[in-house]
């Protein structure tokens, strides 16, 4: 998927680095599988994986896909949370009423926000426009994964413009296989890297790497 910090062109060199490159490495080096890596648009790699045109990708896992894919692994999970201003309270979900809400367009965080047609929400094109319209005081909240705005927020130095953060769910990411690879013969191979991957923590510090650790939530939805 083609966005930073998860997969993009270096603007100096023009090579292809981001967290996916990190962990293809790591699985490339782990299985002796090589991957032969391309990005595209969150859109293009669903469809990819569907028509069988790419065999495998990173993604969070759907329920509503998992007959297009076969799950390989479970690389790591992270929130789908709402952070607001430094002055603006969010404890609970009842406190989103009335706020100026930034979201992506498209984008699903939980059933219960994406379908909630009491909330101001605010579409936006990316999170750097959200980011910025939050500083300028345009938006009381941002919402998105929390390692995609862990890591802006540093890029952007604006951790001071953030305040509390509310987790809405907690969203698994897996190696997907698309049902019509000519290689689901190593999925079993591609599962059992993945596990030792994350059980000894490497993927994890891949992730720290490029977002720190305020990305990271627990199963129950606090801060890890």
């Amino acid at each position: 998927m083609e966005t930073e910090p998860w997969g993009f062109h270096d603007p100096h060199t023009g090579e292809l680095q981001g967290i996916w490159l990190d962990i293809a490495e790591k699985l490339e080096a782990a299985t002796g599988i090589a991957q032969e890596k391309k990005l595209a648009p969150y859109a293009r790699v669903m469809e990819s994986l569907t028509l069988g045109d790419a065999d495998l990708s990173y993604l969070i896992r759907s329920p509503d896909r998992d007959t297009e894919v076969v799950h390989a692994g479970r690389l790591f999970d992270f929130g789908s949370v709402i952070q607001a201003r430094p002055e603006v309270p969010l404890e609970s979900y009842d406190d989103l009423q009335g706020l100026r809400i930034g979201v992506l367009q498209g984008i699903r965080l939980s059933p219960r926000f994406d379908l909630d047609q009491q909330l101001y929400k605010i579409p936006v094109r990316n999170y750097e426009t959200m980011l910025t319209m939050l500083a300028a005081g345009r938006l009381d909240a941002v919402s998105g994964n929390s390692l995609s705005l862990a890591y802006l927020q540093e890029q952007m130095q604006m951790q001071e413009d953030m305040g509390d953060r509310l987790v809405l769910q907690v969203t698994p990411v897996t190696v997907q296989f698309s049902s019509e690879s000519q290689h689901l013969d190593l999925v079993p191979v591609m599962t059992k890297a993945v596990e030792h991957l994350r059980e000894t923590g490497r993927i994890k510090a891949i992730l720290d790497s490029w977002a720190g650790k305020h990305w990271r939530v627990d199963e129950e939805g606090g801060v890890e």
